[in-house]
């Protein structure tokens, strides 16, 4: 009995406890409003709600982060399309200032107008939001633009988080904004030189000027040329089919580089009677148009200029120089009695002409180099049989003639022999120099890619042939303390040489750190030369820190003492000058020490200006050019895929000071594309920034939608989370009354229970 009694208050006791369990449990959800409050009452439970808890803080940062994205891009979208609203206003005053009639003084105020827009354009570049630059790239506390366009942020892009492991870019970096390549748009190129009808004096009649066009005839350019007295008749020397001279035809030289990064150079004969169109479509060939195919439109425009069109968007590489030259005598008597002795003996004037370029190569001892070809020559023809031509004493006949120089394109350069570069210079030129800089006016271009090398490029990822065996690069150096250099750059076999003051010749090879030791050096191999080792060595020489005894590699390794030298000599070298690439590629040499320096470069390779040997006709005769170019006399260039905002801006700004309407040859700055080639490129700098308007604008509305969406997944999982975790009033309330009936039968149970006496049971 006492058994069964203890069980009964027991199970009376429980029943009790777990009663009050269970109404605590319901008045803590009703209480609450949650189903469980402890991870232990429902794991199930508490597990969703702890991942729908992290999905809700993730959204909330999404919408926060992208709020923020908005903001900037909203900035970006504004300053953007006011810079475009300055280009349009650029665009109508240069329009104006290409108008005919306005005098100096209008156009310097237009110029000074031109000014103010271009800062306008800086100062919206450089657009801060709460402290943050919004075309920094990533680096938003600094300022990107200085007052000349130098840009001093980053090509990075900021992004924001818009959900697990996937991010959206909201910014667009000053390099896009005013360096970033267009892919679009064509590489196009003119020369500066405008050719003229010459058969009439024009300094006797300037009224007579008359530019050529694409059916103008050869000796229309040459003129009054072929005579040095310009005293030939319009029409009887050139008209008139009885009477018409058999002028001697031009020998035409061409070198540049093609579409594909592939160099050439050229020579043929150029007819009296070839038009220029023919000649165009020669050069068309010589970059690679057939009678099916083009890949370059060659031109002339209104100012009898020769343009050239890459017709592969994106392209880069395009390059152009031409020079011809053409016997001349010194009165017209002397060039009729030149075409008799020709027809007497047998010979054509095409064969004179190849006699005199043969004579000029020789006596120039130049190897087929034309910068060397002289003013005039004297030599004694020679008949078909080989045979030099006597008169009837038997005494030679000399002939002597000029050669007349017709350019293509003309820069205020200066050529390795101090002089006056000539349109037959191409790169045979010092660096362009201002204040303490000197740079390189031609960029280095990754074939392929078409991007700008940096320091780390290789050269053979830029070189015009397949390989550098054969490839010396010619360095002429006039250095810091005043001294002159000529090195050699052996770029197959990895060797520097220069002759010293004393006459000996000191080599070393181009190195790096040897990996293995991390303290000696290993010879470079050929293909894996750097930019900056060229650079290096640059800065050796122009710093008078070159080396002055030979560095004599052993199986390609330099030892840990001649290596640590070495290194020494270059440390030494930076501390005074710095030699990088630029950010278009070009090499840049800057005096630190100076505000003026003196230090002229020349880097070229040592075989570009020698051409095929004559003979030549009017079929070319082609090689291949240069490996590379690094500075050069070469076409200007009227648009390409890249741009430079700053820097383009400043030379339209210039080209009306100057009231040059289109590139000049006889202006202060030749190689200025002026007013007309600056409209052209405006309209590729307005749809440069109406491109990037539209891109940030992509980023505001990728970044709108994702916010936006954040806002309804908010909504939603806020509404699963509550299935999950919130407690039902109308169940629990239910349950309540239910576990209360319960509670209260138990407390009535046990009451009844603990009633009964001994006398109950008996």
């Amino acid at each position: 009995m006492r058994v069964t009694n203890k069980l009964n208050f027991t199970t009376s006791l429980n029943n009790n406890i777990g009663g009050q369990n269970a109404l605590y449990k319901i008045m803590q959800q009703l209480s609450s409003g949650l189903k469980i409050q402890n991870s232990y009452e429902d794991a199930s439970v508490y597990i969703d709600n702890t991942r729908l808890e992290y999905e809700l803080k993730t959204i909330e940062q999404v919408k926060e982060a992208t709020s923020r994205a908005q903001e900037l891009t909203k900035n970006s979208m504004s300053a953007l399309e006011d810079m475009i609203g300055q280009l349009e206003k650029f665009k109508v005053k240069m329009t104006a200032a290409a108008s005919d009639g306005n005098s100096q003084t209008s156009r310097e105020a237009i110029a000074n107008e031109l000014k103010r827009i271009k800062e306008s354009i800086l100062r919206l570049a450089n657009t801060s939001i709460n402290g943050q630059y919004l075309f920094s790239g990533t680096q938003v506390a600094n300022k990107p633009f200085d007052s000349l366009g130098n840009y001093f942020g980053d090509k990075n892009y900021l992004n924001v988080v818009t959900g697990s492991g996937t991010q959206s870019r909201y910014n667009v970096s000053g390099w896009d904004l005013f360096y970033k390549a267009d892919n679009d748009y064509k590489k196009q190129i003119t020369t500066n030189v405008s050719f003229y009808d010459n058969r009439y004096d024009l300094n006797q009649n300037p009224d007579q000027t008359k530019y050529l066009n694409s059916e103008s005839k050869w000796q229309d350019l040459i003129g009054q040329n072929y005579v040095n007295d310009k005293g030939l008749d319009i029409d009887a020397d050139f008209i008139y089919e009885d009477s018409r001279l058999d002028f001697p035809p031009s020998t035409l030289y061409v070198q540049g580089t093609r579409p594909d990064g592939t160099s050439f150079k050229s020579a043929l004969l150029v007819g009296k009677d070839d038009t220029i169109e023919d000649v165009m479509e020669t050069i068309g060939a010589l970059y690679g148009n057939t009678s099916t195919s083009k890949v370059v439109d060659v031109s002339i425009n209104d100012s009898g200029q020769i343009q050239i069109t890459d017709l592969k968007q994106g392209n880069n590489q395009l390059d152009f120089h031409a020079v011809a030259y053409t016997p001349q005598t010194e009165t017209t008597q002397e060039l009729k009695g030149l075409i008799e002795f020709a027809n007497a003996n047998g010979l054509s004037m095409e064969d004179l002409t190849n006699q005199a370029m043969q004579e000029a190569m020789a006596a120039a001892n130049a190897n087929g180099d034309i910068t060397k070809i002289p003013d005039s020559v004297t030599f004694q023809p020679v008949d078909a049989a080989g045979n030099g031509i006597v008169d009837a004493n038997g005494n030679p006949v000399l002939v002597t003639l000029n050669l007349h120089r017709t350019d293509f394109i003309k820069s205020n350069m200066t050529d390795t022999d101090g002089n006056a570069a000539n349109g037959a210079d191409y790169d045979n030129v010092y660096f362009e120099r201002n204040g303490n800089n000197v740079r390189a006016n031609v960029s280095q271009v990754i074939k392929g890619s078409n991007e700008y090398a940096t320091d780390t490029t290789k050269l053979s990822e830029v070189m015009a042939k397949d390989s550098l065996n054969g490839t010396t690069l010619t360095l002429q150096v006039n250095s810091k303390g005043g001294n002159t250099y000529e090195v050699a750059i052996d770029l197959e076999n990895s060797m520097v040489s220069y002759v010293d003051a004393a006459g000996a010749t000191i080599s070393f090879p181009i190195m790096h750190t040897d990996p293995t030791t991390l303290n000696s050096g290993v010879v470079t191999p050929s293909n894996d030369i750097t930019y900056k080792q060229i650079n290096d060595i640059i800065g050796l020489f122009a710093s008078d820190r070159m080396p002055t005894a030979n560095i004599n590699p052993v199986a390609g390794q330099v030892t840990q003492a001649d290596y640590e030298a070495y290194q020494g000599l270059l440390n030494d070298s930076k501390s005074s000058v710095e030699v990088v690439m630029d950010y278009k590629g070009r090499i840049s040499v800057t005096d630190k020490l100076s505000t003026g320096t003196n230090i002229e470069i020349s880097l070229r390779d040592s075989s570009s200006g020698q051409f095929p040997q004559p003979p030549y006709n009017a079929t070319a005769n082609t090689q291949d050019g240069p490996n590379f170019s690094f500075s050069a006399n070469n076409a200007l260039v009227i648009d390409e895929p890249n741009v430079d905002m700053v820097r383009d801006l400043d030379a339209m700004i210039d080209s009306v000071l100057k009231g040059n309407m289109r590139a000049d040859s006889e202006s202060t700055d030749p190689r200025n594309t002026g007013m007309q080639g600056a409209l052209e490129r405006l309209e590729h700098l307005e749809d440069h920034l109406r491109k990037l308007n539209t891109t940030i604008g992509a980023y505001h509305n990728d970044i709108e939608n994702v916010n936006t969406r954040a806002l309804f997944l908010n909504v939603n999982v806020q509404s699963i989370k509550r299935d999950v975790i919130d407690a039902d009033y109308a169940e629990c309330y239910m349950n309540l009354m239910q576990t209360q009936m319960a509670y209260q039968s138990s407390l009535k149970a046990s009451t009844t229970l603990m009633q009964l006496s001994l006398l109950n049971y008996m």
